[in-house]
């Protein structure tokens, strides 16, 4: 992707201070508050500069929920059977991959606010790819469930033969009738 992000003067301080902040924003606390934690911390940046970066958690915020609306969005559309877990966990991994393209956008400093994010052409391309291969993934694993499921009623319907030609019981016409309605095989 092309531009990349500036690390701010908030970047480059320890992950435990960035998840305070983050944390204390969270729970709701102001500029100042979180200012005054810091000074505690003996951590000192500017106020206008913990603005942006607030801004920006915010814009991460939003960006991630919109993420993950359309990740439930989509497991919803293809449903929570067995069968489609191999699809919603290919799903979710390429959504994850367009949401680390989409937060990797460069913030604008003065404004905090995102950058509109921009593909190489090579990006593209692997993109589609990841999106061809994928389709083409998922359409295999939908032939080897046909293939299973057509499987699974062939047996049930050879074991239907055998419990009917054992016992004697069942007519022709009741075995056929199982085979249809319960297994889905016509005879």
């Amino acid at each position: 992707m092309a531009g990349k992000h500036v690390p701010s003067s908030i970047d480059k301080l320890p992950d435990e201070v960035r998840e305070a902040i983050a944390k204390l924003r969270a729970q709701g606390r102001t500029l100042d508050e979180i200012l005054a934690h810091l000074a505690s911390l003996d951590v000192e940046i500017s106020r206008s500069a913990l603005g942006r970066h607030v801004k920006r958690l915010g814009t991460l915020t939003e960006r991630m929920n919109a993420s993950r609306n359309i990740a439930v969005a989509l497991v919803d559309r293809f449903g929570d059977q067995p069968d489609n877990k191999l699809a919603r966990l290919n799903l979710e991994l390429m959504q994850g991959v367009v949401m680390q393209a989409i937060t990797g956008a460069t913030i604008d400093e003065e404004t905090g606010e995102a950058e509109p994010v921009t593909f190489l052409p090579e990006d593209v391309m692997f993109l589609a790819g990841a999106l061809q291969k994928l389709a083409s993934a998922e359409k295999t694993n939908a032939d080897r469930m046909i293939v299973a499921r057509r499987e699974l009623a062939k047996e049930a319907a050879q074991a239907v033969d055998r419990v009917a030609n054992r016992d004697g019981g069942l007519t022709r016409a009741t075995v056929d009738k199982i085979k249809a309605e319960i297994l889905g095989i016509a005879t």
